[in-house]
């Protein structure tokens, strides 16, 4: 293949100025919606849900109080063997 039978199927792959613009809005708004931090994630679920997002709190804070333990007792028992 050479440059003369490239050109034009290198054109038809080439977005249109609309295209182009409508495709970079998309990754733009893409970007912005991965910049969010956690911690406005967290608030943002206490805002919408509040019930849920207190509840994934408890859940969390739950696990962290009842693994933590679990797992000394299981390395104990390792441990020892």
């Amino acid at each position: 293949m050479n440059d003369e039978e490239l050109t034009p199927r290198w054109r038809a792959l080439e977005p249109r100025p609309a295209q182009r613009r409508r495709i970079e809005a998309r990754v733009r708004l893409w970007l912005e919606a991965r910049s969010i931090s956690l911690a406005e994630e967290w608030l943002a679920l206490l805002k919408i849900t509040p019930v849920a997002g207190l509840g994934l709190a408890a859940v969390a804070a739950a696990l962290l109080f009842l693994v933590t333990p679990l797992s000394w007792t299981t390395f104990m028992l390792l441990a020892a063997e």
